[in-house]
């Protein structure tokens, strides 16, 4: 299986490069002087003819820039980017006060993949440019879900996610955190991971709950700061599959397990959990070891038993929503 990335030795030998697209010169200015202290090199452009030319000379790994800078449209803008790009697997992140879903799904669709709502506090947005700039892998969903299983090398996955699709079926109210629980420790299971957890998280929000994690029965509905997760945003964004095959050589959490003490970290592999064709939150996949991305027989069957536990995690979205606009009203 291919893959469109270097290795994370050869990335991490390529001198990083950032160009920063905004009308205003201040604004980026003390993410540019952390980043000059991190060793990266950060270019400017407050115009889209200056930031196109840019981009077509130099190799820059990322591009942050206004959604409106100039004047040309939002999609021709990502557009131009994309295609000028000296570097074809640029990063794009996108920065705008239009913060409407719409808006964040037209980014997608024009080929961007992050975006930041302004206002913003300068300390996340520098998390998520290193995120985008350490060693990982993507993929798209439509290039594992339509494909066929090659061999019976998976039929373990694809009778665990029939017993996931029972159970789930099978499932008595109020006995949703039970079911999730043992669907996310089945997945853990099968996968050699040491800790796997359900999170909803909706586009654009700050915060996301984890409704299971295989290794506490106890440990659901806990909400967590998105900011602290990158990784998670990016899937939520993207509604890709992330995989960060080895933690130390990433540069937001080669320190990782000194955090999280409870158990050894080696790689992380985040799936999308879709419902009804929108990415409502994640599955993450803990493994003690650095790993590769597993074959595309795994990811499809994987992605399936993720899904299937869509439905009950669009519920309890659905009521963090209600209650959500319940405090927002009592509050005005």
């Amino acid at each position: 299986m291919e893959w469109n990335m270097k290795s994370a030795e050869t990335k991490e030998k390529m001198p990083k490069r950032v160009i920063l697209g905004e009308m205003s010169a201040t604004k980026f200015s003390i993410i540019s002087d952390w980043l000059k202290k991190d060793n990266v090199v950060v270019d400017f452009a407050n115009d889209a003819e200056g930031l196109i030319e840019k981009i077509s000379e130099e190799p820059y790994q990322l591009c942050m820039v206004n959604w409106l800078l100039g004047g040309i449209g939002p999609f021709e803008l990502i557009r131009k980017i994309r295609s000028s790009s000296l570097n074809p697997e640029i990063k794009i992140m996108v920065v705008s006060r239009q913060v409407q879903k719409v808006n964040i799904q037209n980014a997608i669709t024009a080929g961007a993949h992050d975006f930041v709502a302004e206002p913003f506090e300068n300390e996340v947005v520098l998390k998520r440019i290193l995120y985008h700039l350490s060693p990982l892998s993507t993929m798209d969903a439509s290039e594992y879900e339509d494909r066929e299983l090659s061999n019976n090398d998976e039929l373990g996955l694809v009778n665990l996610c029939l017993e996931v699709c029972e159970k789930l079926s099978r499932t008595e109210r109020g006995q949703e955190p039970h079911s999730l629980h043992e669907a996310v420790s089945k997945i853990g299971l099968a996968m050699g991971s040491n800790r796997t957890s359900l999170v909803i998280a909706d586009v654009g929000q700050s915060t996301g709950v984890v409704l299971a994690s295989s290794d506490d029965p106890s440990f659901h509905n806990f909400p967590i700061s998105l900011d602290k997760y990158p990784e998670i945003q990016h899937v939520v964004f993207s509604g890709k599959v992330v995989l960060i095959p080895d933690v130390t050589a990433n540069t937001l959490t080669h320190e990782i397990n000194k955090k999280v003490k409870s158990i050894p970290i080696g790689s992380l592999l985040v799936f999308p959990v879709r419902y009804q064709n929108e990415v409502i939150g994640v599955l993450t996949i803990r493994r003690p070891k650095a790993s590769e991305m597993p074959s595309y027989d795994k990811l499809r069957v994987l992605q399936a038993i993720t899904n299937l536990m869509a439905a009950q995690s669009n519920i309890q979205l659905l009521l963090r929503k209600i209650y959500r606009d319940q405090q927002r009203t009592g509050t005005e």
